[in-house]
């Protein structure tokens, strides 16, 4: 596989009552104007973001196993394949969608721990409790929901290379003809591998971004710098919002 080897590794401001989850994301475009994570603790936070991209990847092995399903022959695969190709397309789309959410957990995890404020005597003490805390969005965030977010691309589409291009296509090699299998399946490799490309992508921008968020930040709270500390904060929350403009459009 010449080609994987050149792979390259709401809180809402007024209120928000529900969190989005993989059930809902496709059926409304998500509200560009606020973070729309709403938690009152770290530890929701954290139960949040790892059941979120659990679901996102049990929807999406769900809908790759129906259509396993319907797909069963190289016959049934030549008539079907816009719905193959249209499985990548809303795999990409999901994956796209809970990556910003992830962003979204990482923003509202240090939002929680930053607007804590205390008296100027104790403004020490509270600084060494926020350094310590802000490392929970590296742990629960980054290097947990995150990672977990890798088995979209490493086994609910890498699947779809055994179940179709060397499955029923290449089953059906001495059945049908040959130019016609060949296209088919050169075709079903440049999906898939396209697809996988694109989701190990955002896979790894996603958590690029939350390393680096949490690790400049950490950075300021260490320095007791509270005005770049806020500037981390507003700069994370505006790139998230600016994701959100663009996967509307």
């Amino acid at each position: 596989m010449k080609k994987l080897m050149c792979l390259s590794l709401c809180f809402v401001l007024c209120g928000c009552k529900a969190m989005p989850t993989a059930q809902n994301v496709e059926v409304k475009k998500v509200n560009v104007n606020v973070i729309e994570i709403s938690a009152s603790s770290l530890d929701e936070i954290e139960e949040m973001a790892s059941k979120d991209v659990e679901d996102t990847k049990e929807k999406l092995e769900s809908e790759r196993n129906a259509l396993g399903e319907e797909i069963t022959d190289f016959d049934a695969y030549t008539k079907n394949v816009d719905k193959v190709k249209a499985f990548y397309d809303q795999a990409l789309k999901q994956t796209e969608l809970l990556s910003i959410r992830l962003r979204e957990y990482a923003y509202k995890y240090a939002e929680l721990i930053m607007k804590e404020d205390t008296s100027y005597k104790e403004k020490y003490k509270e600084y060494k409790e926020k350094y310590k805390d802000l490392s929970g969005i590296y742990e629960y965030i980054y290097d947990d929901a995150a990672k977990t977010m890798y088995d979209i691309y490493d086994k609910t589409l890498k699947d779809m290379y055994d179940i179709y291009y060397d499955g029923i296509i290449k089953a059906a090699y001495d059945v049908v003809d040959y130019e016609q299998w060949y296209d088919a399946r050169s075709d079903a490799y440049d999906d898939w591998y396209d697809a996988r490309s694109d989701a190990y992508d955002i896979w790894y921008d996603t958590r690029s971004d939350i390393y680096d968020f949490q690790y400049d930040l950490r950075s300021e709270v260490y320095d007791h710098d509270d005005k770049r500390a806020q500037k981390k904060m507003d700069k994370f929350k505006k790139s998230i919002l600016r994701m959100k403009e663009d996967v509307n459009d």
